[in-house]
């Protein structure tokens, strides 16, 4: 099984898969999670500035090692979709998908024709024409992920919607923006935010995709997975850095070398 399955492999297996949001331009993290356990990572292009070479030295980490690599680009009409589809992702997330039209537009430019408008590269994942290349684009799209973010309330509630479109894999809450939307920024364990997310994994269930979900507070995991979420984003690069660094400078201040 080659990387870039793993995750679907995982989750059409009805198996848990592990991520890891991936914002720094470190190949390394995407190994050492590999060593860890992780089965896939999530390399953000939304909030961050990584570049095209940033992004392929982090893909060829992910295949190296055994991970799946997912990508959120910056939007549904992202020229860099195609970009990092030829470059090697096992599948894009889109954020801020509010509608059916924003998840048809995605759609278009992951799906090779006639259900979208992805073009034709005979590159990496053809070998570089080392394959019979007109089989290929219906194993890329069996094989190609697309994940669509519900952030708003439009999102939730046409999320039944998105889900019943043809080419949608999967849905993730985006707990942090919801609760924005609704006016309770950063609260994301708020009554109503933690709802709307059970919402949006039910309608997978319903809908036979996959629900991805990101756990916000100690025990979140438990109740996304009863709710019936397979793809859990576990961390992110930056804050385990973060955490790790603080408690390990409390810690040699707490010895009272610093006294």
């Amino acid at each position: 099984m080659s990387a870039r399955l793993r995750l679907k492999t995982r989750l059409d297996a009805g198996c848990p898969a592990g991520g890891l949001f991936i914002s720094l331009a470190a190949p390394e993290i995407v190994e050492i999670a590999a060593i860890a356990g992780f089965d896939f990572v999530l390399i953000d292009l939304e909030h961050t500035l990584l570049d095209g070479a940033a992004v392929e030295q982090l893909l060829a980490a992910a295949e190296r090692t055994g991970l799946s690599a997912l990508v959120r680009v910056p939007d549904a009409r992202s020229e860099r979709i195609l970009q990092c589809l030829d470059a090697g992702a096992a599948g894009i997330v889109v954020p801020r998908v509010s509608s059916p039209a924003d998840a048809e537009e995605a759609v278009r430019r992951v799906r090779y024709a006639p259900r979208g408008i992805r073009g034709l590269n005979a590159g990496r994942l053809g070998r570089y024409g080392d394959c019979e290349l007109r089989d290929l684009v219906t194993r890329l799209d069996g094989e190609t992920l697309l994940v669509a973010m519900i952030e708003d309330e439009d999102g939730v509630r046409m999320a039944a919607e998105i889900a019943r479109l043809d080419g949608v894999d999967g849905l993730l809450f985006g707990a942090a923006d919801f609760s924005q939307a609704i006016g309770l920024p950063w609260q994301t364990n708020a009554p109503a935010v933690v709802a709307a997310g059970s919402a949006v994994t039910r309608v997978c269930r319903e809908a036979g995709i996959h629900a991805f979900a990101i756990p916000r507070a100690n025990g979140d995991v438990s109740r996304l997975l009863d709710e019936g979420a397979l793809g859990i984003i576990a961390a992110n690069d930056r804050g385990l850095l973060r955490r790790a660094l603080t408690e390990t400078d409390r810690a040699w201040r707490a010895s009272g070398a610093a006294s």
